[in-house]
């Protein structure tokens, strides 16, 4: 699957590096740049790496294919382990599994999802992380210049970094303008840097502004499915912040478009999904309409039995 949405089907994977991802079709050799990738499924890997493997025990199988010589396989094991221990709480285990893979294959297909899986835990830590996030986002920049990535990577790490060091309001959206207009080079992360930026003007009071980029990003084709509930979940946001007791329509509009985050975007990552959730039982609290205590409670129950640890399933146990 690529960024713009496009999907190769029934293709065989002769190579994958950082830079391309080359393979055939009917006889016919073909590639695309790395950066253009958005994610590779392989009929191989589910024999491979067969459902039900722990962390441990899939980290152990992708060293078993990197002595076998399958780099292909290995890189897949190895980033795929590291994404269970970071859901497991187990940071140390992932970096290691994420620190192996750079060391044994430095330039493997999916060496960039190294930086994003650890951006995407240093971040979680909110303030005690952001330190940890910003050296990340450097040392992701730093390789993608020294050993002339994709210029999709490039932009990528600049977004990291943005994001990590934040900045005063004007210097970060003159940060996050510089991203967008680098869509090219990385539609995925322009439609992130877009969403982030219209949460910016949306504290700024700006809401018509956030308004426009919002929908912009949310009736787009082929868009990523985090951008898109990033989109959603501000839209919602600018009808919780505008709407009134005395007229609630405001909230219903919002609950309906937190719901949507759910029910449209099942492959967004899992804050914004539990954040979602959250933000339905504020609206519903606020509109008060027909069944509105039994969506509550529904969504409750969601958020303890699939978010249990996040700040939004803390937040929604101390709602009343």
């Amino acid at each position: 699957m690529l960024h713009n949405g496009t999907r190769i089907d029934g293709v065989r994977v002769s190579h994958y590096d950082v830079r391309s991802l080359r393979y055939t079709k009917g006889g016919s050799a073909a590639s695309v740049a790395t950066d253009q990738v958005a994610s590779i499924t392989l009929g191989r890997f589910a024999d491979v790496y067969r459902r039900g493997l722990s962390a441990d025990q899939m980290l152990k199988v992708a060293r078993e294919q990197l002595d076998a010589r399958n780099p292909l396989l290995a890189q897949l094991g190895f980033v795929g382990a590291a994404a269970r221990f970071f859901a497991a709480g187990e940071p140390a285990k992932a970096t290691g599994a994420l620190d192996a893979l750079q060391k044994a294959i430095p330039d493997a297909g999916v060496i960039t999802e190294s930086y994003r899986q650890k951006f995407a835990y240093f971040t979680s830590l909110a303030a005690t992380g952001a330190q940890n996030a910003a050296q990340v986002a450097r040392q992701y920049r730093s390789d993608a210049l020294s050993g002339s990535w994709p210029e999709g990577f490039v932009v990528e790490a600049e977004f990291f970094l943005a994001m990590a060091e934040r900045g005063s309001p004007k210097d970060f959206a003159a940060r996050l303008r510089a991203v967008i207009a680098k869509s090219d080079a990385n539609p995925r992360i322009a439609n992130r840097a877009s969403v982030e930026l219209a949460h910016s003007l949306r504290t700024a009071k700006d809401v018509e502004a956030a308004r426009r980029l919002y929908r912009d990003v949310a009736d787009r084709d082929g868009v990523d499915a985090d951008s898109r509930a990033g989109a959603l979940l501000g839209l919602g946001m600018l009808l919780l912040e505008q709407g009134t007791a005395a007229d609630p329509a405001a909230f219903k509009q919002a609950l309906l478009l937190f719901l949507r985050v759910r029910l449209e975007t099942r492959d967004a990552g899992p804050g914004l999904h539990a954040e979602a959730l959250y933000r339905a039982i504020v609206a519903a609290d606020k509109w008060r309409g027909p069944d509105y205590s039994s969506i509550m409670a529904r969504c409750r129950r969601l958020l303890s039995d699939e978010f249990p640890g996040t700040e939004w399933a803390k937040l929604a146990k101390d709602h009343h």
